[in-house]
């Protein structure tokens, strides 16, 4: 074969070129190029998360106007302008943040069905709630009381048009399976917008904040009065 000139055949793995003696599998390059952005992809969802992790602890601890990306990327040690790379803005930061920690990480997708019962309901806020405070907790070196985190998602309701009727499509998951399970018999029947009152104001209640409990003993009363109004409304069909 002379030199300069190529062939391409095919073979199983790819589009073999033939040239001056010589052979290059392209099916291998296709291979690793697709292996390469993969990996690429997963450090940019990596960094992302970072940043919006670091950002919520400092919000949650000094709120919402006193955090600046500066900030932010001085906590994880990275440049200053690399936010940017992720979101156009900061108010972008902060309501993708919003998202993922108030909704996504209890319902990941809005769309999705809600629980089948009430219970398993009831236990996924528990144990995701659980999750996230001991989560965020180890991205600071301390604990996060809950009625910061409680406080923070108030101040987004007010502050952010478009994090308001997001939240409100996990709220409506959450009605959904309060009237199911009043439906069903799973529960007693009551009103189905006090259940949802109550439940809702046992996780975001006020009541502990004047006892001075510790982080965590303000985490598990909330869990275990969550559970213990679901115990006291289920039916005795259940």
């Amino acid at each position: 074969m002379r030199e300069g000139i190529a062939v391409f055949l095919r073979d199983g793995d790819g589009v073999r070129v033939f040239s001056g003696g010589s052979s290059v599998n392209f099916g291998c390059h296709i291979a690793l190029g697709r292996a390469y952005s993969a990996q690429k992809s997963a450090i940019m969802r990596d960094t992302r998360e970072r940043i919006m992790e670091a950002a919520f602890a400092l919000m949650i601890k000094n709120g919402v106007d006193a955090v600046s990306t500066g900030d932010i990327t001085k906590a994880l040690g990275l440049s200053r302008s690399l936010p940017y790379r992720y979101f156009s803005t900061k108010r972008e930061l902060v309501y993708e943040t919003f998202k993922l920690y108030f909704c996504d990480r209890f319902f990941p997708d809005p769309g999705a069905p809600a629980p089948s019962t009430l219970y398993e309901a009831v236990r996924l806020v528990a144990d995701r709630l659980s999750e996230l405070m001991g989560a965020l907790g180890k991205s600071i070196g301390g604990r996060i009381d809950v009625f910061d985190y409680n406080a923070l998602y108030l101040e987004a309701l007010k502050r952010e048009p478009r994090f308001k009727r997001y939240a409100s499509l996990q709220s409506a998951k959450f009605s959904e399976c309060v009237d199911r399970a009043i439906a069903s018999g799973e529960i007693k029947t009551l009103s189905a917008d006090f259940v949802k009152r109550v439940l809702l104001d046992v996780f975001g209640r006020g009541s502990d904040v004047l006892s001075k409990k510790s982080p965590k003993r303000n985490l598990e009363n909330i869990i275990s009065d969550m559970r213990d109004f679901y115990e006291l409304v289920k039916s005795a069909r259940r």
